[in-house]
């Protein structure tokens, strides 16, 4: 009996001292390590948003950043009031981590520095709003647009699209019906929360344990291209004749072309941004990645052609059509790169190539 009791003390012992190790971990892990960043919530009519009304910073080893949201948890400030004064010009952006350009401060995001550019340039007020969450699709910039974009009244809606995430599957929160070879939205809808078991639970309370757990998993040896690569996939020809057999492009198509037909229903001009990868646009970085971290060879990567495809199938649909490979490839040295190389999202100087490069777009169709 003595030895049963001991060994249960011994037990819970050692689960005291491992919980409190891995909670002071957690703190210290959260100090010295982690960036700061914090999660996104769900929302019944956007699946998710930011925490509204919230500030935070976050700190990563190529820049430090100040974030704060309005009431509706996107970044910036709240939406301007209705109806806008007679000279007013209105610009929604819409998109994902692009738009709302964490790596940057708030003032030196492309949405804000086009507000500058284009009020310089046109002598007017103008008012931008950017409607970005990190991981957000083409369908859900259209929930955006519908739930909150329409009341903002914009002169100009830009849609930005980066076309390595933004290819989505034929079956998702949304349905089609079929026209000739084409695709036409029917519905779309907000996919319910994801249940998260206490498995679930743990890993995204504690970074260490979900680190470790990753860890543990390791990599499958016998995984497909698609598994190894992720996004980077699409770049490879195999990953393009796949968008292909999987409709993926005629999805795009109908989603951007739904977009589009109710900005213009709305009195608005439509513009779709297409947003470069740094793979694509950072040579000497797209040369270390093809040599020395992924097991295929060079001749299995077509890079270039998935934005060109992209800039094919919308124009094909009518659309106005701003790739911004062709300002990027002007811009672009390895001295000064238009992204951070440890999280590939535009640098400072990139976001002031698309603000040259977009409101020139935009003071050529008013």
């Amino acid at each position: 009996m003595s030895k049963s009791r001991s060994l249960i003390g011994n037990l819970f012992l050692l689960v005291v001292v491992l919980t409190a190790t891995l909670f002071t971990a957690e703190i210290v892990w959260k100090i010295a390590v982690a960036s700061g960043d914090i999660g996104r919530q769900f929302d019944e009519k956007l699946r998710f948003v930011n925490p509204p009304n919230t500030e935070w910073t976050i700190k990563q080893k190529e820049y430090e950043t100040h974030i704060r949201t309005n009431s509706l948890g996107f970044r910036g400030p709240e939406m301007p009031p209705v109806p806008k004064s007679d000279d007013e010009l209105r610009v929604l952006f819409l998109g994902d981590s692009f738009v709302v350009a964490k790596q940057v401060e708030e003032e030196e995001r492309f949405v804000e520095k086009t507000e500058v550019a284009l009020a310089e340039a046109l002598d007017r007020p103008v008012v931008t709003r950017g409607l970005g969450i990190g991981g957000a699709n083409p369908a859900l910039h259209l929930l955006y647009y519908r739930e909150i974009g329409k009341d903002f009244d914009p002169d100009v809606v830009v849609q930005v699209l980066f076309p390595e995430n933004d290819l989505m599957p034929l079956e998702g929160p949304y349905s089609f019906r079929e026209d000739g070879d084409a695709l036409v939205v029917e519905n779309v809808w907000v996919e319910p929360q994801p249940a998260c078991n206490w498995k679930c639970g743990l890993l995204k309370k504690s970074s260490i344990l979900r680190l470790t757990y990753q860890a543990l998993r390791g990599k499958n040896d016998d995984a497909s291209a698609s598994e190894l690569l992720g996004d980077y996939y699409w770049y490879t020809t195999e990953g393009q004749m796949a968008l292909a057999t999987q409709k993926r492009w005629q999805v795009l198509s109908a989603l951007v072309t739904q977009l589009h037909d109710e900005v213009v229903w709305d009195g608005g001009t439509f513009i779709v941004m297409l947003m470069p990868s740094a793979l694509e646009m950072q040579k000497t970085w797209q040369e270390e990645y093809l040599s020395n971290d992924q097991p295929y060879l060079w001749d299995f990567w077509q890079i270039d052609q998935l934005l060109s495809r992209a800039k094919y199938v919308l124009e094909e649909e009518g659309m106005i059509v701003l790739d911004l490979r062709t300002a990027f490839a002007e811009a672009v040295t390895d001295e000064e790169p238009l992204y951070y190389k440890t999280d590939p999202h535009l640098s400072v100087r990139g976001h002031d190539v698309v603000v040259e490069a977009l409101s020139g777009t935009v003071e050529d169709l008013l």
